[in-house]
């Protein structure tokens, strides 16, 4: 990796985010006049990606090693994201909900040069305008505890582990999904209980469309689903136990000519084309002044076809995810966790598809930089076939600013591709997929400013294939600008 370009990168990131934290604002957030509540924000970032695809030289089709330089192996871009909302609330039974928003990057690296490998690439990316949030909200209808919600909406169950993102493809632009949620509150025995309807479209391209256009793709499929989602705050003292069950359909995008170059450049990504069901359990529970133990499980089964030159598999899959915090209670809130996370592998040896399927759990849950490594063997954001452990570390040092650093051992759990193309990106003679540290530091300065210093580096271990071993960095900047 050139030097000069890595320390030309950093100094944009620490000068951008110098510069952006010394702004303020004379506006308030979510300003409220009668019926009408109204907000904005800007969110900027600079970001820095070395080595995707963990290799620093361009490959063959059959994974070769030029020895050249790969010209598109880097990245280096800004991205500008605006949003203002707006909610119209005549009386405590009902509200209308809309977000427009907007993003716009401009890409540093790749150079001008690697222009003509990557068709359709744009230095200055627009983006569309559009509203990732249009919504109907029916509150404690006919006075009793249920409540409605229709239309375009954010939709976060638990920690977000299988339900968060419904748009994976477009970097953390939005993460909406075309919903239907109904919400009931048995106050008596202090439980939640929601039954959700979910219809995704693969692209942009359906109501409301976006104002300027701009059709995208948002993710690989059509995505149709239904959660039924239960929380309980009252058989156990200080505890939340969830219990719920989840199905996905998926319809293969086949429209012709739709690329995804809203990441930096058009890039394979095969379609889920099958049905998967779910049923797991989640405890969060604070059961001494200084441990907490977080953990959740799901087993998943129905039928998929991810691999086009293959028939449809049963899928057989399992998952868990777990954290069990140590607080010191000191004034500066140290905390330690140790974290331990299985997601099932796809064994090649049987008849059966055994990968963990996310479902709608594709985001940066523990890690910016493997967002841009998963598809080596699955898809964007898509962790499946892992084992890992971490140990973490979390001090509020400053009351504006917290500190959070992490160590993640990571192996595969069996030695597979999502698809047969992918077969060269990997050893097929060990399971460590690396080390990985990340760090960040994160701070609220007031209301109006607030903003985040991230870095991660991976050293890649012998699952990937020997030319795919480079070490890979991540680094972004972020000032969020409330209005």
């Amino acid at each position: 990796m050139n030097s000069n370009i890595r320390r030309a990168a950093v100094a944009r990131v620490l000068a951008g985010a110098a510069l952006c934290a010394l702004t303020t604002l004379p506006a308030a957030a979510d300003q409220t006049f009668g019926k009408f509540t109204l907000g904005a924000d800007t969110r900027l970032r600079e970001e820095y990606i070395g080595n995707i695809g963990l290799s620093q030289n361009t490959l063959t089709a059959t994974g070769a090693n030029t020895g050249l330089e790969s010209p598109t192996a880097n990245r280096v871009f800004q991205r500008y994201r605006l949003r203002g909302w707006a909610q119209w609330a005549p009386s405590e039974h009902f509200a209308l909900n809309t977000r427009l928003m907007w993003e716009g990057r401009h890409y540093t690296l790749p150079p001008k040069s690697a222009w003509p490998l990557i068709p359709g690439f744009q230095t200055w990316y627009d983006g569309g305008v559009l509203f990732d949030g249009l919504s109907l909200d029916f509150k404690k209808i006919a006075d009793t505890n249920l409540s409605l919600k229709a239309g375009r909406q954010d939709i976060i169950l638990g920690n977000g582990w299988l339900v968060l993102d419904g748009t994976p493809i477009d970097g953390s632009r939005t993460i909406y999904m075309d919903a239907a949620r109904a919400t009931y509150v048995f106050d008596a025995i202090k439980t939640t209980f929601d039954l959700i309807y979910i219809n995704n479209a693969p692209n942009t391209d359906r109501f409301p469309k976006p104002l300027n256009g701009a059709i995208e793709d948002q993710t690989e499929q059509f995505e149709q689903g239904a959660i039924l989602y239960a929380r309980n705050k009252s058989l156990m003292k200080d505890t939340d136990l969830d219990l719920y069950a989840i199905y996905k359909g998926n319809r293969p995008n086949y429209t012709t000519g739709n690329i995804r170059v809203n990441n930096g450049y058009p890039f394979a990504s095969t379609p889920d084309d099958g049905r998967v069901y779910a049923v797991g359990t989640r405890i969060d529970s604070k059961f001494t002044p200084h441990w907490n133990l977080r953990a959740e499980a799901a087993g998943e089964w129905g039928t998929n076809r991810v691999n086009f030159n293959v028939p449809s598999q049963n899928i057989s899959a399992f998952g868990f995810n777990g954290r069990l915090t140590y607080a010191f209670n000191d004034k500066l809130t140290n905390r330690l966790h140790l974290d331990f996370e299985y997601l099932s592998g796809d064994n090649p040896s049987t008849k059966n598809n055994e990968a963990f399927d996310p479902l709608w759990g594709r985001w940066p849950q523990w890690s910016e930089l493997m967002i841009y490594q998963w598809p080596l063997d699955s898809r964007v954001g898509q962790a499946t076939n892992l084992i890992r452990a971490n140990l973490g570390w979390i001090a509020k040092v400053h009351p504006t600013t917290e500190v959070l650093v992490d160590y993640h051992a990571m192996w595969a759990d069996q030695q597979s591709v999502r698809n047969t193309s992918q077969a060269f990106n990997i050893s097929h003679n060990g399971n460590f997929r690396g080390h990985l540290f990340t760090g960040w530091v994160k701070t609220k300065f007031n209301k109006y400013v607030s903003g985040h210093l991230v870095a991660e580096y991976l050293a890649p271990g012998d699952f990937y294939a020997v030319n795919r071993r480079d070490g890979s960095y991540f680094m972004r900047a972020e000032v969020v600008l409330a209005f």
